[in-house]
């Protein structure tokens, strides 16, 4: 057997939302030539990045060696939070991941609340009380956290028994990964079984016949 036929016939799927806009800038900033390093028999190569670009600074899609970066945001074109809602319409088993790390409570079955504007620096993680309601506007959007929202962010606060910001950051951001596998999953299951098209083969929802 061809051990880099069989290497090269596989790749492994990273979904962000809204890739192109926004996650993608980081991943591209912070890239290093050593990460697509391989050694085979003392002897050195490099794998491809293969990039499917929207214009010279915007990524529908790349792939770093059997990494492939894709934006769930190019077939799902609205916020997470949106989606998230959208699906819980349709029952609680559809966040299969979500419950099964988190629990079945309707306080995770919701995109979290997060200080993006008030996170400056790490210290912040180390305070021991949830920031008050004005630190949670959105200095970006000018929009001003709802009530509704704050007590959610409380309720989650006392619900997991959270101490401290660092804390509540990592149940955010985990929380963030479980809705978004349940919501892709969901939607990659859909169009599949009416289409035969698995959408992880293509970089946007127009390019599938």
């Amino acid at each position: 057997m061809d051990g880099n036929k069989d290497t090269n016939s596989y790749f492994l799927p990273i979904i962000f939302h809204n890739l192109k806009n926004y996650d993608a800038h980081f991943v591209i900033k912070h890239f290093q030539r050593r990460y697509t390093q391989k050694a085979k028999r003392q002897k050195i190569s490099y794998d491809d990045v293969k990039v499917i670009p929207l214009n010279g600074e915007r990524f529908l899609q790349f792939q770093i060696g059997n990494v492939k970066f894709i934006d769930s945001f190019q077939f799902l074109s609205a916020s997470l939070d949106h989606l998230v809602s959208l699906l819980l319409k349709s029952g609680k088993e559809n966040f299969h991941h979500t419950i099964k790390y988190m629990g079945d409570n309707d306080l995770v079955l919701a995109k979290g609340v997060y200080p993006y504007s008030y996170m400056t620096d790490r210290s912040k993680f180390d305070q021991t009380e949830l920031p008050s309601k004005e630190d949670f506007h959105d200095t970006l959007n000018d929009e001003p956290l709802s009530d509704e929202n704050y007590q959610r962010a409380r309720d989650i606060w006392n619900c997991f028994g959270i101490q401290n910001l660092r804390q509540y950051h990592d149940h955010y951001l985990m929380s963030d990964v479980l809705l978004l596998a349940d919501v892709s999953e969901h939607f990659r299951r859909h169009v599949l079984k009416k289409h035969g098209l698995d959408c992880l083969y293509y970089p946007t929802l127009p390019s599938s016949p």
